[in-house]
């Protein structure tokens, strides 16, 4: 049977078309969010969390019935954190057949930076404290090896039985911290950017 895949769009005021060269086949499916824009029913009410907010609110949407993999993706074609066009990281990540696959090849690492060599880092002591709140009692932070795998990043091909080693209040209790949170959405949205690897990388292999 073909396997099933929705890419999934954080979008926010800019042109997604080229999103539609993506699809391939009749088992894929399209699901662009918005900020603000309640004539989408795909929309976040605040702009909060970057693409952070989108990815959990899908996964929230969708828990019970989430697609073979999800490729979650900006609503750009071309930026600075991944080499060539969407598509063609898309179609490598697909070739790899892994559970889980960051495109964005041109992020450097930076996990053990923020959280284990630099305790002087201006965000190290909120995440830390956000990571005990909400991550802890799923994933213990002691027990993750950031010096094996810590490549960060926001846009990756996902299967969904990575996505449900972790229940779905995890990524509910997620959502409403993030679309409430005073902290600005570079803040708030890096916290993710920093962990999602964590969850779906690292977390099913312990």
């Amino acid at each position: 049977m073909e396997k099933t895949t929705n890419i999934v769009v954080s979008r926010y005021k800019k042109n997604t078309d080229f999103v539609y060269k993506l699809i391939d086949n009749i088992n894929m499916n399209i699901f662009i969010y918005d900020k603000e824009n309640p004539l989408n029913p795909y929309n976040i009410p605040v702009n909060k969390g970057n693409e952070a907010s989108v990815y959990l609110k899908y996964i929230v949407d969708n828990y019970d019935n989430l697609s073979d993999y999800t490729f979650f993706i900006h609503d750009e074609e071309y930026a600075w954190h991944h080499s060539n066009s969407l598509i063609d990281r898309y179609k490598e990540a697909i070739s790899l057949n892994k559970n889980y696959y960051n495109v964005n090849d041109l992020c450097e690492d930076i996990m053990i930076d923020i959280i284990i060599c630099c305790n002087n880092n201006k965000w190290t002591d909120d995440f830390m404290n956000w990571y005990r709140k909400y991550i802890q009692d799923y994933i213990p932070f002691e027990k993750i090896n950031l010096r094996d795998k810590n490549r960060y990043g926001a846009q990756f091909l996902v299967h969904k039985d990575v996505i449900q080693k972790l229940p779905k209040k995890f990524y509910e209790d997620l959502y409403s911290w993030i679309i409430t949170t005073d902290y600005e959405n570079a803040k708030s949205g890096r916290f993710l950017e920093w962990t999602w690897h964590i969850f779906w990388d690292i977390y099913p292999n312990l």
